[in-house]
């Protein structure tokens, strides 16, 4: 954008409807805590002539954008990326040390000065200057009052691909409609116990497709169920986007459920590590699919799994979705027993920096409208702080095929219980024996840091199968520090693409 001679102070809410350009990464995982955890504390009077001091927020980093713009962001206010042009840099270097509105203003020269009150008081609305005595901090009190409860329904252990990465014992079990038509009154009574307004259902696998017609079946029942006990219903299905069946496309198109598709890559990069059951390739049939979705109006979402094999070629992976004008998310590969067998999964921290450097790039040179702040760091999300990097514990059940219930989709062979006789919400959050998503704050490494909020200390399944430990730091720490600056940038780019100031 060019300057109309007015200082400029640019954030996510200048981008028209920009609520709906942010995409956050959790359709192939648990999603992040629902609930409405961070609230803002009352917000200080905007700066005044008076004595109060102010000062720039203690943790705001400053990233260069171009030769003309920065963009600010504040680690421990309530999120989101603010871009400013020299001007309003001037005035916002002003407030590194402590000081008065009245001496902030007098210290500028008399150009600057005529912008200064209304880029101090964008400034501080978007939490980049904040009083001296009452730093910005992010509240996590009502944590326990979710928004929605999500249901990972497992219809099928089979699959008709062999995915080297995958957690999963394969077994030719789908799972029937009685037991899921009791998961879905199992989840649904159980949100209305909790106090939430709505419910999400993933229908999983294995690969979901397989059992089609039953995903059809029972999103209908849960439609059903959700409208009857006056809860709003979201739903996904998960595939390898093998063979979408007619049935289900049509249902896909006509009752708003949303798609993940995975993608690895394009042509051998994908192909590698997402082989058929016979070794195949399986990307063309993949690329097909998306094609069809196309012609229905659906847009799925692609997840890209990045180990060693593909590395090389996320950035490709990236290129093939936004040329559709698709989102995407990209996710780090995680350890488990069934992978073990593959010594070339994994990945070292500084491929994995070179594999999402080569991905900005090409986000750089087609930069969407969408934000990429919550899809490109696995779980390390730009868009809202957070104690937990996932739901698992708190807003997130697993159902399997044959209706028992467990914590997390990454172990869910341990089971706690069945939706046949127990409430599936009220036995993860009481288990202590499986994965325990605890709180950043109780995990070594980062309490201290300033990034804490926005990763959370990772993915607790990941962190445990590296170190033996849920309380300490994600293992893919150091990527996440080094990546966060240059993700914050890319929105800069974006919002100096496409927002307009208000």
């Amino acid at each position: 954008m060019q300057s109309d001679g007015h200082a400029v102070v640019l954030s996510g809410a200048d981008v028209g409807g920009d609520g709906g350009h942010l995409v956050h990464n959790c359709e192939d995982c648990a999603c992040e805590v629902s609930s409405t955890s961070v609230r803002r504390a009352p917000r200080q009077p905007a700066p005044g002539e008076n004595d109060d001091v102010w000062v720039s927020g203690r943790n705001v980093v400053e990233i260069p954008v171009d030769d003309a713009y920065s963009t600010l962001f504040n680690p421990l206010g309530h999120g989101g990326a603010v871009v400013v042009d020299a001007a309003a840099r001037r005035i916002f270097r002003g407030f590194a040390d402590p000081v008065t509105v009245p001496a902030a203003r007098a210290a500028l020269d008399a150009a600057t000065r005529a912008e200064f009150h209304s880029v101090v008081n964008r400034l501080h609305a978007l939490e980049m200057i904040e009083p001296a005595d009452s730093p910005v901090r992010p509240d996590f009190s009502g944590s326990d009052r979710g928004e929605m409860l999500t249901a990972w329904l497992h219809v099928t252990n089979d699959c008709n691909l062999r995915c080297p990465y995958c957690y999963l014992a394969k077994t030719r079990e789908p799972m029937d409609e009685a037991t899921g038509r009791a998961a879905i009154d199992a989840v649904v009574a159980s949100a209305v116990r909790h106090g939430f307004p709505a419910v999400k259902m993933k229908y999983a696998g294995g690969e979901a497709t397989l059992n089609a017609d039953l995903v059809v079946t029972l999103h209908a029942y849960a439609k059903e169920v959700a409208g009857r006990n006056g809860l709003d219903l979201h739903a996904t299905v998960l595939t390898n986007g093998v063979m979408v069946p007619p049935r289900l496309a049509a249902a896909l198109a006509g009752e708003d459920i949303k798609v993940m598709i995975s993608l690895d890559g394009v042509g051998a990069s994908h192909d590698v590590q997402r082989p058929s059951t016979a070794g195949k390739p399986s990307f063309r049939m993949v690329e097909r699919t998306i094609a069809r979705l196309a012609q229905l109006g659906v847009a799925p979402h692609l997840s890209i799994t990045i180990t060693s094999r593909n590395a090389d070629g996320v950035a490709d992976a990236v290129r093939f979705a936004l040329d559709r004008d698709l989102t995407f998310s990209l996710n780090f590969f995680r350890d488990n027993e069934c992978a073990s067998g593959f010594d070339d999964l994994r990945y070292e921290e500084q491929q994995m920096i070179a594999a999402l450097r080569a991905a900005f790039a090409v986000i750089e040179d087609r930069l969407p409208p969408w934000s990429v702040l919550g899809t490109v760091l696995d779980r390390g999300q730009l868009l809202q702080p957070r104690q937990h990097s996932c739901g698992v514990g708190r807003d997130y059940v697993v159902v399997d095929q044959h209706g028992r219930v467990a914590k997390c989709h990454m172990e869910i062979e341990r089971t706690l219980g069945d939706v046949f006789r127990d409430d599936p919400l009220e036995l993860v959050r009481s288990d202590t024996r499986t994965v325990l998503n605890l709180a950043v704050e109780e995990k070594e490494g980062c309490r201290d840091c300033s990034w804490r909020y926005w990763c959370s200390g990772g993915c607790s399944v990941a962190t445990f199968r590296a170190t033996g430990r849920f309380d300490v730091k994600s293992p893919n720490c150091h990527i996440y520090q080094a990546i966060y600056p240059e993700v914050l940038r890319l929105e800069g780019l974006r919002l100096l693409k496409y927002a307009r100031p208000s």
